[in-house]
């Protein structure tokens, strides 16, 4: 930990103090740096404002709801799901609004902390979910997003970890809140950071869009063209199942069985990867057997690979997080344009393409790599875009096989039919994933920070998004990291 204290003795008073309580965690403190600080520390209960709206859904009415699950912990973004009043997990559920924070109260450890950036009425929460709605006035200039970009950083879950008894399940309250520090700083730098952590949300934001803009694209193109004929599902015959050699369920469904109509009856046709020109192969086997010894780090070190598995891919068509490893031998890398795609477990069918040149970048066994043989940038795209519509509709899960999770392995990747989009329709879905956009006219300033950014933001595609997000995170760490040690921080503009 970097930010709390373990102490190497524990006396007698202290464990009086927490009722004899053996649990380790008890005695971690957060300790204060002691030299001059250009911040101060405040109690985090003496900041916010809680939103205690609690309700009983009605059964027919329609309800977006989220919760702790819908939260990601990587980028802070939150997903609603539209569900009627009797579909919801519990009857009572809580009010939120766009602009609040949300707090896992179970997976605080992980960075379980959110921004509401959906709008619009009925917006609701599992009870599970702390709801920050506002500040309170004990610091002025405080602003709620300030708040947030703390409560996502190690600062904060470092502290939580300190209060936790360990041996059980984590959970974070209400009652814990009065022993969390908050570093509170000048006025201009607290508004950088707000405007660094609005800028960042608005950038996750956007790349949701992006990525529901794309399967919107691909589910119109297939609707409308659409061959004569309608679907009519029928049970599969022995000659079928001969043929398949499977007995899966899943793939003789009526659901599979219609989205399957629908590529199949497309009037441009369909094909295979094979056919569409790709090449196909596993990512690296990382095993000792293999490779032998390896170092894995969560930062960049020198001469280490950069690892993209595929439990570090998001539904989003992104890379969450890029992990390092330290080995010896020669590996065998990916590279621009290539597709890798999730094809075991539960990350099954998510993939990523891989737009920039790539530095010594690998993948693992788990990952299938796509590979356009004519170097076409645009068909690697489009392929990578309809693997994810598939998983979407089900199609992945369907043809995999196996429990937990399953797996798709290359054999029945060729089963896997692909519309022949005509090439226009290729570079417009193609380019909501891949479009550099041009920055705005107007010169950044705090007061326009986060509105330049959303402006800029217009004409990005995902990769860029998500490109420009991480550079947005790594500034915020670093300036919050100067705010927590008391070291002097230098607006950039």
């Amino acid at each position: 930990m970097k930010y709390v204290h373990v102490p190497s003795e524990v006396t007698l008073d202290d464990l009086r103090a927490e009722e004899f309580c053996f649990s380790p965690g008890r005695y971690v403190r957060f300790i204060p740096p002691t030299q001059k600080l250009a911040a101060s520390f405040a109690p985090l209960d003496k900041l916010v404002v809680i939103r205690d709206e609690p309700i009983k859904a009605k059964n027919d009415q329609v309800y977006r709801y989220a919760e702790i699950g819908d939260i990601d912990v990587t980028t802070g973004g939150v997903s609603f799901r539209s569900m009627q009043g009797y579909q919801l997990p519990s009857k009572r559920v809580a009010r939120t609004q766009a602009g609040d924070v949300l707090i896992s109260t179970v997976r605080t450890y992980r960075k379980g902390i959110g921004l509401v950036t959906d709008r619009g009425p009925n917006l609701v929460t599992s009870l599970a979910v702390l709801n920050i709605c506002d500040v309170t006035r004990e610091v002025p200039g405080l602003t709620l997003p300030y708040l947030y970009a703390f409560l996502r950083s190690d600062f904060f879950v470092e502290q939580v970890w300190s209060l936790l008894h360990r041996g059980v399940y984590p959970r974070m309250d209400t009652g814990a809140l009065g022993r969390i520090q908050i570093p509170i700083s000048s006025e201009p730098v607290c508004r950088y950071v707000a405007g660094l952590a609005l800028a960042i949300a608005d950038k996750e934001q956007a790349t949701r869009e992006r990525n529901r803009d794309i399967d919107r694209a691909i589910r119109n193109e297939l609707e409308k063209n659409q061959r004569s004929g309608d679907f009519r599902y029928e049970y599969p015959t022995r000659e079928q199942l001969a043929k398949q050699g499977r007995f899966d369920a899943a793939v003789y469904s009526e659901a599979f069985r219609r989205e399957e109509f629908k590529i199949k009856n497309y009037k441009h046709g369909w094909a295979n990867y094979k056919q569409l020109g790709f090449s196909i192969g596993r990512g690296q086997n990382l095993q000792v057997s293999c490779i032998g010894h390896s170092i894995y780090s969560d930062s960049m070190r020198s001469n280490f690979y950069r690892l993209i598995a595929p439990t570090d891919i998001s539904e989003f068509r992104t890379v969450q997080a890029f992990r390092y490893l330290g080995n010896k031998r020669h590996l065998e890398l990916v590279k621009r344009g290539d597709v890798i795609f999730g094809a075991e477990g539960f990350c099954k069918g998510r993939c990523v393409i891989l737009v920039d040149e790539q530095h010594k970048t690998i993948s693992n066994i788990h990952g299938v790599v796509f590979q356009p043989i004519d170097g076409s940038m645009t068909k690697g795209i489009f392929l990578g875009c309809f693997l994810g519509y598939l998983r979407d509709v089900g199609i992945v899960d369907a043809i995999g096989a196996g429990g937990s999770g399953g797996s798709l392995a290359i054999g029945y990747l060729e089963q896997v039919p692909f519309p022949r989009f005509p090439n226009e329709v290729q570079n417009k879905i193609a380019g909501l994933y891949h479009r550099d956009g041009t920055l705005p006219q107007s010169d950044v300033n705090l007061e326009n920070f986060v509105d330049w950014h959303r402006k800029w933001n217009e004409g990005l595609g995902i990769w860029e998004l998500d490109r420009e997000l991480k550079r947005l995170q790594a500034t915020l760490a670093d300036v919050q990291q100067k705010i927590i040690t008391g070291r002097h921080v230098q607006l950039p503009f």
